[in-house]
């Protein structure tokens, strides 16, 4: 009886899948992960150009694995012009870099291929060079609190001109050209006015210096600066339109007193 105990395990361990067999398991020692850096610059036809000028915020990679279809993506600040991204494992990254700022994408993605990432290093990325356009569009509408602009008053505002002053990040006035329908204004930072707009007119002026911006509206009753908004925005960069919220116009009753 006991021979026959003893044989049937030795059966036993001749058919284990541990017994005389290399392991197949993968093996747990993988090299250690390495980091990626890269930096960038920005510039406008050659003309060097900071984050502030164009209202960039962030710089995104999206890397991936050469032959996979995703990967990660880290994000730096646009001002610090260079980062190092997560540890990742050793091999091949595709990798595509993109400037982000107020409103979109301002420039990429730049592309490179087959970077590499090794053993407890740290691979570095060609410099990429952003091209933006440091201008973009602006749209705005008019409003007053009763939302009749240019109507005879009580029910009206009574505004019979408008002056329109777009002003930069220093506060100085900037000759602007703005277009009310069909219908230019040129704002001279003096005396030029347009006629009253309505609450219903879009009034937009394109290729305006991104950035900060300020802007002064002044609605005339005859020659009295009844009516008046001072607002601050940013304007974005790469040809795209900042879209204000409606200005609403607020009376001085100091220079034009409520009846």
């Amino acid at each position: 009886m006991r021979g026959l105990v003893l044989a049937f395990a030795l059966v036993a361990m001749s058919c284990s899948d541990d017994v005389g067999l290399p392991d197949a398991r993968p093996p747990t020692d993988a090299p250690p992960p390495g980091q990626l850096m890269l930096s960038w610059t920005i510039s406008n036809m050659g003309t060097p150009l900071t984050c502030a000028q164009i209202a960039g915020s962030s710089v995104t990679v999206e890397i991936v694995p050469v032959g996979a279809l995703a990967g990660v993506v880290d994000s730096f600040s646009c001002t610090s012009l260079m980062g190092v991204t997560r540890q990742l494992p050793v091999g091949d990254y595709d990798v595509e870099v993109s400037l982000q700022g107020s409103g979109g994408t301002l420039s990429g993605p730049v592309t490179r291929l087959a970077v590499t990432v090794p053993a407890s290093g740290t691979g570095v990325v060609d410099p990429i060079a952003f091209e933006v356009d440091p201008r973009g569009d602006l749209s705005f509408n008019i409003t007053t609190p009763g939302g009749d602009n240019c109507g005879a008053p009580p029910t009206g505002a009574g505004i019979t001109a408008i002056r329109i002053e777009l002003r930069d990040s220093a506060g100085t006035c900037v000759p602007t050209t703005f277009m009310i329908g069909a219908t230019a204004y040129a704002s001279d930072c003096a005396t030029a006015t347009t006629a009253c707009v309505a609450a219903s007119d879009t009034v937009t002026a394109a290729d305006i210096a991104s950035g900060q911006r300020s802007m002064v509206i002044t609605g005339l009753v005859g020659t009295d600066a009844c009516w008046q908004r001072t607002t601050s925005f940013v304007a974005r960069a790469a040809g795209l339109t900042t879209t204000l919220n409606p200005q609403q116009l607020i009376r001085n009753t100091t220079v034009c007193p409520v009846n």
